[in-house]
């Protein structure tokens, strides 16, 4: 069982690397254009998905593992829109 979240910091669930990012913390009129301007700059970028349903988050595929932990370290906490840090971990597969 994943450990819940109680001490600040905590907050980091670790999943396995791979090659799809979960993408978490985005503005509800965030749309998949504004996010590609951010994730197209990295090598590998594949596509963004984003989920009607659910507003503020979206998986963005890159064509190795390699190229989305760039991609991730180089974009986690980067604000999308102010008050709006990204928080970028691995999907779950």
């Amino acid at each position: 069982a994943a450990p819940r979240p109680g001490k600040p910091g905590t907050q980091e669930v670790v999943t396995e690397p791979n090659n799809i990012l979960f993408v978490q913390n985005l503005p509800p009129e965030t749309n998949s254009h504004t996010l590609e301007e951010a994730f197209k700059k990295f090598e590998g970028y594949r596509e963004i998905r984003m989920i009607e349903a659910k507003p503020g988050i979206a998986f963005v595929e890159y064509e190795n593992d390699s190229w989305a932990l760039a991609a991730m370290e180089s974009l986690q906490g980067f604000n999308i829109a102010p008050q709006y840090p990204m928080f970028i971990t691995y999907a779950k597969k």
